[in-house]
C-alpha cells in the first residue's frame, strides 16, 4: 500500500510492505548488523529521495520495538509520518505499548524520543553492540498524541 500526499507541490510518499528494500538502509544508519526476522517497515520519500525508515520488530502481541532511521536531515519529521508510525503498532497491530532502545551517549535521540512522548524505563550497561550502554524507553497507547482522533 502506498499513500501519496501533495504538500506545496512536493511529493511525499509513505511506502509499506517493501521491507527488504529498506531494512539494509535503516540498519546502516542506526548502526546495527540486522533487525529481527519479523521486521516490518514504513519508508518515507520526498521527490523520490528516501528520507526515513521506521522499523518495527520484536512483536510480542502486547509490545513491539520501534527503530527510526533517517537521512540526517529534519525533512522527514512530518505529522503524516508520525501518525503512520504510531498508527501501525497501536491501531493496526493492536499492541498496548512500543519500546525503543537508545544509546545512552545519544543525547539528541533521547531528547527527541522523550519529546515524542516516550518515557525512560531502564538503563542497560554494556548492552549496545559496541559495548556501550542503552536506555530503554516506552510509550503506552494512551500516552500517544499522534493517533487519529477517536482511536486512543
Amino acid at each position: 500500500m502506498v499513500r501519496i500526499s501533495n504538500h506545496f507541490s512536493t511529493m511525499f510518499k509513505l511506502i509499506y510492505e517493501q521491507d527488504e528494500r529498506f531494512l539494509t538502509w535503516a540498519a546502516a544508519r542506526i548502526g546495527v548488523d540486522r533487525f529481527r526476522d519479523d521486521a516490518r517497515t514504513i519508508a518515507y520519500e520526498k521527490d523520490g529521495e528516501l528520507l526515513a525508515v521506521i522499523v518495527f520488530d520484536g512483536f510480542s502481541g502486547s509490545d513491539m520495538n520501534m527503530h527510526v532511521a533517517s537521512d540526517g536531515t529534519r525533512q522527514w519529521l512530518t505529522r503524516e509520518l508520525l501518525t503512520a508510525a504510531f498508527a501501525y503498532p497501536f491501531i493496526q497491530c493492536g499492541v498496548r505499548r512500543v519500546t525503543g532502545l537508545v544509546p545512552a551517549k545519544n543525547a539528541a535521540a533521547l531528547k527527541f524520543d522523550q519529546h515524542l512522548g516516550f518515557r525512560r524505563e531502564g538503563y542497560h550497561p554494556c548492552a549496545a553492540r559496541n559495548g556501550g550502554d542503552l536506555i530503554s524507553l516506552g510509550m503506552l497507547r494512551e500516552h500517544c498524541r499522534f493517533l487519529p482522533q477517536g482511536t486512543a
